[in-house]
């Protein structure tokens, strides 16, 4: 990834409570194709998490009350994620719980809006909401920062594939 595209396009993470968390980043490329980035579950393995894991999805149904189930693996093991969509209005918004195996906190609810921006760019926001201060806590103590920035720097790479 070159040092241009993160400087111009920097991921934005806050805590506006103390039960959230907040994500903002834009792309560049048409909205239509950013939500097609998440929830086409072939394209949500080349760019979900972090480079040093390898991500399968066992179950992608989006559609409100659908659910989904992935995992991400290394040589030192495996994570597995999953959840259920509350929302699904494409290509405007997604509302799905966050969970992961092995974690006995209840899941986050996540909120990505996807807004369209001059000259087919894209802004997403992400509101994760937990139930209470330490489960926040925990998943920003766990990596979730490092992650999404390793992410959303992949996902310019394939939206830059995709429209080359």
């Amino acid at each position: 990834m070159n040092e241009e595209t993160n400087t111009r396009h920097p991921t934005t993470v806050t805590t506006p409570s103390e039960t959230e968390v907040r994500i903002e980043r834009e792309f560049d490329a048409p909205r239509e194709l950013v939500f097609e980035a998440y929830t086409d579950p072939e394209l949500l393995t080349e760019w979900l998490g972090p480079r040093r894991l390898t991500m399968t999805v066992q179950e992608m149904d989006v559609r409100t009350g659908g659910s989904y189930r992935y995992t991400h693996s290394d040589a030192d093991g495996s994570y597995v994620f999953f959840g259920e969509f509350r929302e699904v209005d494409p290509p405007r918004l997604l509302v799905q719980t966050f969970q992961w195996e092995g974690n006995d906190a209840p899941s986050s609810v996540d909120r990505v809006e996807f807004e369209e921006l001059e000259g087919d760019r894209t802004r997403i926001v992400v509101t994760g909401t937990f139930d209470s201060k330490e489960s926040r806590d925990a998943m920003l103590e766990a990596g979730m920062e490092k992650g999404v920035r390793e992410g959303y720097e992949k996902l310019d790479e394939l939206l830059a594939r995709r429209q080359g």
